[in-house]
């Protein structure tokens, strides 16, 4: 795993404002996500404790469909990890990366929310192992991509507008070959959270 991030960070290096953005709109998906169950009435609280409920009965009762969650997770990586890089190349569609970024934080920020709030105590554990490590690490993929699509517009627009030199080509050589390792390690998370993780969560139930 450490291997992995320093390729990732090596990756970006240059880009450590753009990053650092990122990193601000993930933590401020993730709090928003964490409370805003709370401001949610009764009925919405009870579909999510009873989806979240549903969702851990199928793995305790070995009805959870391993291969369709495989197959729809990697499909939905995979068409985000594309739009977000179309959207970088596009420059006008690059703000919607930080949307999608602050969706999948917000996302992430809800699920320990909705599990808390179905399993209290309980729930913590089973939230860190549902997001923990492969969500994190979309989360981390998601962000770096984001930082390097805003680098790329910038060079883009400088190029274009400002007419100043830019290395585009080189750029977009670090550009591309840092989307095939985004999409080598959304294979591996996806392959985790479909078959790792619902094997984890079953052991855990049987202790807990």
């Amino acid at each position: 795993m450490n291997k992995v991030m320093d390729k990732l960070f090596n990756l970006v290096k240059f880009d450590k404002k753009y990053v650092f953005f990122s990193l601000v709109v993930v933590i401020m998906g993730i709090l928003f996500g964490s409370i805003f169950i709370a401001i949610l009435s009764k009925s919405d609280k009870y579909l999510i404790t009873e989806y979240i409920t549903n969702f851990i009965n199928n793995i305790k009762n070995n009805d959870f469909n391993y291969s369709k969650t495989f197959i729809n997770t990697i499909l939905t990586n995979f068409i985000i990890i594309i739009s977000m890089t179309i959207f970088g190349v596009s420059c006008i569609l690059t703000p919607l990366n930080i949307l999608v970024l602050f969706y999948k934080s917000f996302i992430l920020g809800f699920s320990i929310s909705g599990f808390m709030l179905s399993f209290k105590i309980k729930g913590l554990l089973l939230s860190l192992i549902y997001i923990f490590p492969h969500l994190i690490l979309n989360i981390l993929i998601f962000s770096i991509l984001t930082a390097f699509t805003l680098k790329l517009s910038s060079k883009i627009i400088k190029a274009t507008f400002k007419r100043k030199k830019v290395n585009l080509r080189l750029y977009m050589q670090k550009y591309l070959l840092a989307i095939l390792l985004f999409l080598i390690l959304i294979s591996i998370s996806s392959l985790y959270e479909s078959f790792v993780m619902p094997n984890i969560l079953k052991k855990i139930l049987t202790i807990i």
